[in-house]
């Protein structure tokens, strides 16, 4: 693609970027789960783009990425350990598809226990490939 980024500080904008976006729908899910008639299409919207994120994200860590790219949030982790790095971005996209179809079938119980399972798979990466906020 003409449009993709091809440079190491580029990657990681668009890196950061993409991650915002997940985190924008992820504050969705949490708000309309919170609420007593939460709108569905927008709750399917969300847990569509989760879903999408939670596959493409095997793609946004590029070798030449990391920290000696530029300022990131990314560990050494994510390179030094790839095995370890996959099998958490696993947990995420293993985890995405039931909330997503927890929402299909506008049941919300079993939204806010997916959505817990899902942030628990977010959690579980950041705590060892993420370093904290300056």
């Amino acid at each position: 693609h003409a449009d993709a980024p091809a440079t190491p500080a580029e990657i990681q904008k668009a890196r950061h970027d993409h991650y915002h976006a997940l985190g924008e729908a992820s504050k969705k899910v949490r708000d309309l789960i919170r609420s007593s008639k939460p709108d569905f299409a927008v709750l399917e919207q969300a847990a569509e783009h989760i879903v999408d994120a939670s596959i493409d994200q095997g793609r946004w860590f590029p070798a030449g990425s990391g920290p000696e790219a530029g300022k990131t949030r990314a560990l050494p982790a994510v390179w030094t350990k790839p095995g370890e790095f996959a099998a958490a971005q696993k947990m995420f996209s293993d985890r995405a598809p039931t909330l997503l179809a927890a929402v299909r079938a506008k049941d919300v119980d079993a939204v806010r226990r997916a959505f817990r399972e899902v942030g628990a798979s977010c959690k579980n990466c950041h705590d060892t490939f993420r370093a904290p906020e300056d």
